[in-house]
């Protein structure tokens, strides 16, 4: 072996580690960057049905953008989901955590109005976007922060609607709320008591916990009450509710405050749910290409037809994820967050856009009537 090239090689290969040294020193840092994923948080209140079903919708929306290729040069869209737990003390730890531990600066989903308004005040002081799906508390998008946009619609234009349908459909004489104990179960009785005056007989709550509901409902039996109408954000204490009112014998119409009845409930309620009636923002066969791969991909996943809540969990994430790519970044918030004002963006529920408080301005109302364990709509 010739050991008189040594000296040269040992030469050689230093001045070729000091050229590659001196090329990665110049890269910039976001070529190193390209390949990581962009962070989104997710909170729902995972162990309940409601909070698997915008679980499922959300997940959907990041598994779709990853097939399309990711956003920003590539990058795949990775979701970090905490349980909630319609608890504020459990948002609130669970948004910290995102934020703190997992360094995430835009967080998606929430069903419940008093955890959404409790995570908005953490959002704020850390200059994070919250992409709200179904909370409806109006308050959320009237808090003059720049970084919050909400999907559904308030509790405010549901009221306006349905009580419309109530008052020149139905006509009740006896109105009763029997309503959950949070900021959304209140303010409902509350604008009830207003619209429907001396029809209004009753206004009874319960808390997120409870399942037997006979005492209540015998109750509200006792008023006389001619049709009542159920608050809840869990499909699993609208069906006991609905359930409970054939226990006790109550004869009354049964009526769910916006965007409550869903297929959930009435698997749930069985043939309790029977006449069951309300309104919503989305019905599965509405005819867009997005929705019909949105409802052929979801279908093919889990076995049945996407509904609102599904919906809402996919957007809050294909919004965050597309005005992500529209701004050219996944870091600055505000840049996001000017994206998501200036521009119209597409939905499966059709083209929407948001207002200065972040609101979104979809407001097309399908109503639903529970016959032979499925849900009728009619536009």
């Amino acid at each position: 072996m010739n050991h008189s090239n040594r000296p040269l090689r040992r030469r050689l290969l230093a001045a070729v580690s000091a050229t590659l040294l001196a090329t990665c020193a110049a890269l910039p840092s976001a070529a190193f960057a390209q390949g990581e994923p962009v962070k989104i948080g997710v909170l729902m209140p995972t162990k309940s049905v409601i909070g698997q079903q915008g679980q499922q919708g959300a997940e959907l929306a990041a598994e779709m953008i990853n097939d399309q290729g990711g956003i920003l040069g590539g990058r795949k869209v990775q979701l970090i989901v905490y349980d909630s737990n319609f608890q504020p003390v459990e948002g609130v730890a669970a948004a910290q955590r995102l934020i703190n531990q997992d360094r995430v600066k835009f967080i998606a989903g929430e069903i419940s109005s008093t955890v959404a308004l409790a995570v908005l005040q953490i959002a704020r002081a850390n200059n994070v976007l919250f992409m709200a799906a179904v909370p409806k508390h109006p308050d959320l998008t009237k808090s003059g922060y720049d970084k919050v946009f909400r999907l559904t619609t308030t509790l405010d234009a549901d009221s306006e609607y349905f009580d419309r349908q109530l008052l020149e459909r139905v006509k009740p004489q006896k109105l009763a709320v029997v309503a959950e104990n949070t900021d959304y179960g209140r303010y409902v009785i509350e604008g009830s008591k207003k619209r429907f005056g001396d029809k209004f007989v009753a206004g009874e709550t319960f808390e997120l916990s409870q399942s037997d509901f006979s005492t209540l409902m015998t109750k509200v039996k006792a008023s006389g009450a001619d049709t009542v109408c159920i608050v809840a954000g869990k499909p699993e204490q609208a069906a006991n509710a609905l359930r409970a009112m054939g226990t006790v014998g109550l004869q009354a119409r049964k009526c769910t405050a916006t965007g409550v009845l869903n297929n959930q409930i009435l698997r749930l309620a069985g043939d309790a749910a029977e006449g069951a009636f309300g309104s919503d923002i989305y019905v599965s066969t509405r005819r867009n290409p997005l929705n019909d791969e949105f409802v052929k991909r979801f279908q093919a996943k889990h076995g049945h037809v996407p509904e609102k809540v599904e919906v809402l969990g996919f957007e809050s994430v294909w919004l965050t994820a597309k005005a992500m790519a529209a701004a050219g970044t996944s870091t600055d918030t505000a840049k996001v967050a000017q994206a998501l004002h200036k521009n119209a963006w597409t939905t499966p529920r059709g083209e929407i856009r948001f207002d200065a408080g972040g609101q979104s301005q979809a407001r097309d109302y399908v109503d639903f009537v529970a016959k032979g364990g499925k849900l009728t709509a009619s536009q």
